[in-house]
C-alpha cells in the first residue's frame, strides 16, 4: 500500500485490501449462480401419484369402517331379535300354564264368537265350539285374515282371572240369565263382559257372557249363591299382526278386559302351535279335544328389522309333521321352540 499526496491511499492489486475485494467478487458470483438454478419440489406426476395413493388408503379405511358398522348394526338387530323371542315366549308360556284355571270345571261345550278369531268378517264362521280351555286356528289361509299374517296360527287361552275373583256374599247370586252382585263387578262400559262362576266345593263351574242388557247368555245350568265364587274370565288371543307388512308384530288381546290388541314383540315372522293329547298324538288343531290336551308346543320365528345386503335366507324350518318353507328373502331369522305343559287342563 502506497501513501499518496494529501493523505490519499492507493491500493495495490497484490495487497491485502486487493485480496478482500477479490473474495467479495467471488461470493457475489457464487450467489448469482445459486439464484439462477431451478427451485427444488414435486412434479405434477408425483402429486398425482400421491393423490391416487391417498385415495386408495382412504377407500380401504372406509371399507373397513363400513364392514365394522354393518357388523355392529347386524349384531344389534340379532340381539334385539333374541330379546323379542324370549320376552314373547315368556308371556305365552305363562298364559298357557294357566289355561283352564277354574274353567276346566266347566262341563259344557261353548260356542262363542272370539272376536273374529279366524280373521274374516263373516260372523257365522267366527264361532269356535269346545270346552272353554284352548281354541286354535291352524295356518290362517292366505287372503282370508284381517290383519293376520298368512299361514300363521292363532290361539285363544281361556281361564279365570287370578287377580279379579272373590267369594259371593250374602244376597249375591246367579241363576238362569240373571246375576246379582253388590257392588257390580262387571262394567259393560269397560268391556268386562266375560266371567266364571264356580261352586264352592269345586264340583262345577260355568263360563258366562253378559249381553248388552246385562243378561247372561247362554243361561246358566246351576244356581250360585253365597260362598260360591265369581271371577272375571281371561280370554286371551295371540296372533301375528301384519297390518304393517314390513314390521309384523306378535299381538295379545284379553277379551275379558277388552284392552285391545297390545304389541308383545316386533318383527315376529311366524307363530305355530301343535297340541299333545292324552294319547300322545300331536294334532295342529285341538278342535273338539280341548279337555284332552296335556301340552302345547310353541314355535316362534323372529326376523331382523332390516334386510341384509348380500344375504338370502334359504332355510326351511321343520315343525312336527309339517315344514315351513324357506322365505328366500334378505332377512336373518332365529327360532325359539318350547313345550309347555297345561297344568290345569284335564284335572
Amino acid at each position: 500500500m502506497k501513501i499518496e499526496a494529501r493523505g490519499a491511499v492507493k491500493y495495490s492489486s497484490d495487497g491485502v485490501m486487493g485480496e478482500n475485494a477479490q473474495c467479495r467478487g467471488s461470493s457475489a458470483s457464487i450467489m448469482e449462480g445459486y439464484l439462477a438454478s431451478p427451485v427444488a419440489g414435486f412434479t405434477l406426476l408425483e402429486v398425482l401419484i400421491a393423490i391416487a395413493l391417498g385415495l386408495v388408503i382412504l377407500a380401504g379405511l372406509f371399507r373397513t369402517f363400513k364392514v365394522q358398522q354393518d357388523s355392529y348394526l347386524l349384531q344389534d338387530q340379532v340381539s334385539t331379535m333374541q330379546q323379542n323371542l324370549r320376552g314373547a315366549m315368556y308371556l305365552i308360556t305363562r298364559d298357557l300354564q294357566m289355561a283352564g284355571y277354574y274353567t276346566n270345571l266347566d262341563r259344557n261345550n261353548r260356542q262363542m264368537d272370539w272376536n273374529d278369531l279366524d280373521g274374516d268378517s263373516n260372523p257365522t264362521t267366527n264361532m269356535e265350539t269346545g270346552k272353554p280351555l284352548l281354541f286354535g286356528v291352524n295356518n290362517v289361509p292366505a287372503g282370508t285374515g284381517v290383519d293376520i299374517k298368512d299361514n300363521t296360527d292363532v290361539i285363544v287361552i281361556v281361564k279365570a282371572s287370578m287377580e279379579e275373583g272373590r267369594a259371593l256374599g250374602s244376597g249375591e247370586g246367579a241363576s238362569a240369565s240373571s246375576i246379582s252382585l253388590n257392588p257390580p263387578d262387571y262394567d259393560l262400559t269397560k268391556g268386562m263382559k266375560y266371567g266364571v262362576l264356580v261352586k264352592n266345593d269345586l264340583s262345577y263351574a260355568e263360563l258366562f257372557h253378559l249381553d248388552s242388557s246385562g243378561n247372561i247368555t247362554p243361561p246358566l245350568t246351576e244356581n250360585y249363591t253365597a260362598n260360591d265364587r265369581v271371577h272375571r274370565a281371561d280370554i286371551i288371543i295371540y296372533k301375528v299382526d301384519d297390518s304393517t307388512p314390513t314390521r309384523p308384530c306378535l299381538v295379545r288381546k284379553n277379551l275379558g278386559s277388552d284392552n285391545g290388541y297390545q304389541v308383545i314383540a316386533e318383527n315376529i315372522d311366524n307363530l305355530q302351535f301343535r297340541y299333545q293329547l292324552v294319547d300322545g298324538t300331536w294334532p295342529n288343531d285341538p278342535a273338539g279335544n280341548q279337555a284332552r290336551v296335556r301340552a302345547v308346543e310353541v314355535l316362534l320365528i323372529a326376523r331382523t328389522a332390516l334386510p341384509q345386503k348380500g344375504y338370502r335366507d334359504t332355510n326351511s324350518i321343520p315343525f312336527g309333521d309339517t315344514t315351513i318353507p324357506a322365505p328366500n328373502d334378505h332377512y336373518r331369522r332365529k327360532t325359539l321352540n318350547s313345550i309347555v305343559k297345561t297344568r290345569n287342563v284335564g284335572l
